[in-house]
Parts: structure tokens; sequence; C-alpha cells
């Protein structure tokens, strides 16, 4: 039987997202780069393709919407590779 470890990402686009550059990014419950921060953020490509190249797949991928509250929309993304 093969065992996984899991990452967990959690980011908002920046502006619209037309160019995948991220504002805010969480990895596993943790702020790793932020719009504010004034560090060089990965687009969402060139953080798939480092992820694809340390073994991650995505799992899953959901869309939560706040619109109301306070017009972010944050995306959830969920990867596995075999330990």
């Amino acid at each position: 039987m093969t065992n996984w470890e899991y990452k967990h990402i959690r980011l908002d686009y920046k502006g619209r997202g037309i160019t995948q550059e991220i504002n805010l990014l969480d990895i596993d419950g943790e702020r790793v780069r932020g719009w504010a921060s004034g560090t060089n953020v990965p687009t969402l490509p060139e953080m798939f393709e480092a992820l694809g190249k340390d073994g991650w797949e995505m799992v899953s991928h959901v869309v939560n919407q706040d619109n109301v509250a306070n017009g972010t929309t944050f995306h959830y993304y969920n990867f596995k590779r075999p330990l």
C-alpha cells in the first residue's frame, strides 16, 4: 500500500487573475508570500511547474468566491506525492 504526503495551497490572484500572478499565498496553513511583502511572487504556472518537478500531483481544486464580504476569491489546491 502506498503512503502519501499532502500539500494544501490557498491563493488569491492579483487583480482579476488574467496574468495568473498571485496576491496572497498560503501553503500548508502558513502565509509564505504576499502582495504587500514586496517579495517576488511566482505566477501560478511557475508554481505548478516547480511542484510537478518535485513530484507533486494535483488531486483537487475548489474556488470560494466571497465578493459580498471582502471581494476575495480564494482557490484551494490539494496535491499529493508518494512518500
